[in-house]
């Protein structure tokens, strides 16, 4: 069964590139295009796709207003943001989204993450929730959060967010690792905090960590292909990142 797919992009090129890269793919159904967010959201309950791959920067309407104009309906399908570079789709990718795809579009990433849309199909539903969660957290003029709450002992405490390193999933428990040290924090998953932080200072890389990138004193080659990242914490943590994540952070700080 193919996935029937919207394009939306107010530069006709692009949307002609991904047409032509798209209709290489045997499981894709192109349904058709949209050059804004108004339209896109008119062709969204027009043709009712499966999955939408959704350029980020538009006039008129941007696509997290769109995302959130749909999640409003009850009508958001699968989405993958593309931007040529923006610190919101890497957010959304890490957070919530299915991908983000930067332009120029690689052939290979576009076939990932057409695998990644399919195998969410089926879990479209927890899809949308955590959709409505994003856009909620990155509207204009949003007040992020400045301190954690953290268990000190037996006490609770409220320690600065700039402070900290590193927050990562560890069993159960969310930890912040801090030029203090470690601290377990209040929070039950690290969804929950990474919605409350700045995606100017932190960035979400894979499932499990959370990263200051104002506290990363180094990041280096690996063997096959990794890296290693350096932290300014209290035990200078060090973590193994995949090429991929490396490149994500070096996006990120480039473009800070």
């Amino acid at each position: 069964m193919s996935i029937r797919a919207l394009i939306v992009d107010d530069e006709q090129l692009a949307r002609e590139e991904l047409r032509f890269q798209l209709e290489g793919i045997e499981e894709v159904e192109i349904v058709g295009e949209a050059s804004g967010g108004d339209e896109a959201v008119r062709k969204v309950a027009e043709l009712s796709p499966d999955l939408l791959f959704l350029d980020i920067q538009m006039p008129e309407r941007d696509g997290f207003a769109v995302v959130r104009e749909l999640v409003e309906r009850g009508s958001a399908p699968l989405v993958i943001f593309i931007t040529a570079y923006d610190q919101y789709a890497i957010r959304a990718f890490e957070i919530n989204a299915i991908d983000y795809l930067l332009k120029p579009i690689s052939s290979e990433r576009l076939v990932r993450a057409v695998q990644r849309a399919r195998e969410a199909l089926p879990a479209r539903g927890e899809f949308i929730e955590k959709l409505r969660r994003l856009t909620g957290s990155i509207r204009v003029g949003r007040k992020f959060l400045q301190r954690l709450v953290v268990r000190r002992g037996v006490e609770m405490d409220l320690f600065d967010v700039q402070r900290v390193a590193l927050i990562l999933r560890r069993g159960e428990a969310i930890i912040a690792c801090s030029d203090a040290g470690e601290f377990v924090t209040n929070y039950a998953d690290l969804d929950e905090v990474e919605v409350q932080l700045d995606p100017g200072v932190f960035l979400r890389l894979g499932l499990d960590y959370i990263v200051n990138i104002r506290r990363i004193t180094g990041l280096v080659p690996w063997t096959g292909g990794h890296y290693v990242m350096t932290l300014a914490d209290a035990s200078g943590t060090e973590i193994t990142l995949t090429g991929t994540q490396a490149q994500l952070l070096k996006n990120r700080v480039e473009g800070v």
